[in-house]
């Protein structure tokens, strides 16, 4: 009798246990098909995501067909929609050229930003898909500065990475850069977009180092090192705090040590609520930025360094 009851047991607690790892299996294998549909919001100021389980069938196809459907958050639009008409795609060793009707011209500058941002960034999902290229009526597209837009990737649009993207935002950033020179600063207002969980202290200081190239700036020279890491950037009592790792000493390019400070200094003190700028090296303000520039004085706002 005894026996019979741990036989009884025993299968209890297989089947059990069967269950759990089945469930468990399944919740794995949903998290592996999982991926985000990116659309505008209504009013063209944000892009949000909606979560969306592909367990079959083909991905960018399904992506694509996700992209035509209106959101189920009523604030928000389909990213291929209304002006927006697809007229085909190819895809040929992982770069996807999508073309578009002429009516695509017609799309404001920051509703086109936000379109091509939600359409890039839900189809590089896809594993086969690295660089997307976006034609209307079978010619390349450019940007409102007239330059072609080029192939994009995951990395076209400024992310916050290592963080959940939720959702995105546009703003207006004061950029500045330096000429062929190096000898002066160049001021540039940006429309950016970028994952609203990101500040737009660090979202500056992050455009600065990857460059002129980032906001489409054909005619401007970086400043920063592209292999400078920044650490860490908070604002107190009106001064930002901006600590980079050692590689900002670096000087890939031919830029004054002037440029490079003020070209940080400038872009921050645009922002609202920052007056002054400390920059430190590995947490540290011992020292100099390069050979005079030192790091323990607060730094304000220089007009003198604007070409």
């Amino acid at each position: 009798m005894k026996n019979s009851r741990k036989r009884i047991i025993s299968t209890v607690i297989i089947s059990f246990a069967s269950v759990l790892l089945l469930s468990c299996g399944k919740k794995e294998q949903d998290k592996a098909n999982t991926y985000r549909v990116y659309y505008p919001d209504s009013s063209y100021t944000s892009l949000l995501s909606e979560e969306v389980v592909i367990s079959e069938g083909d991905i960018r196809e399904t992506l694509l067909a996700q992209l035509e459907k209106q959101p189920a958050n009523d604030d928000g639009i389909a990213a291929i929609s209304g002006n927006v008409v697809l007229k085909g795609h190819t895809t040929e060793n992982g770069r996807m050229v999508l073309d578009f009707a002429g009516s695509y011209k017609e799309l404001e500058n920051t509703q086109e930003v936000l379109t091509r941002a939600a359409i890039v960034e839900t189809l590089v999902q896809d594993e086969g898909i690295h660089q997307i290229t976006f034609l209307v009526e079978g010619e390349e597209l450019t940007d409102r500065k007239g330059t072609p837009v080029g192939d994009m990737t995951a990395d076209s649009f400024i992310t916050n990475t290592g963080e959940e993207l939720n959702s995105y935002a546009r703003t207006n950033v004061t950029l500045f850069f330096t000429d062929v020179t190096g000898s002066g600063l160049k001021r540039y207002d940006e429309d950016i977009v970028y994952t609203s969980n990101m500040s737009v202290e660090k979202l500056a200081v992050e455009t600065l180092i990857k460059g002129p190239a980032a906001v489409e700036e054909q005619e401007a020279y970086p400043t920063v090192s592209p292999d400078a890491k920044l650490l860490s950037v908070t604002v107190k009592d009106r001064i930002a705090y901006v600590n980079f790792d050692a590689a900002v000493r670096e000087e890939p390019y031919s830029v004054q040590e002037e440029v490079v400070l003020y070209s940080i200094v400038n872009t921050l003190v645009s922002l609202p609520g920052v007056d002054q700028v400390q920059i430190s090296v590995e947490g540290s303000t011992e020292g100099v930025l390069f050979d005079h520039m030192k790091l323990d004085a607060l730094y304000e706002r220089n007009d003198d360094l604007i070409m």
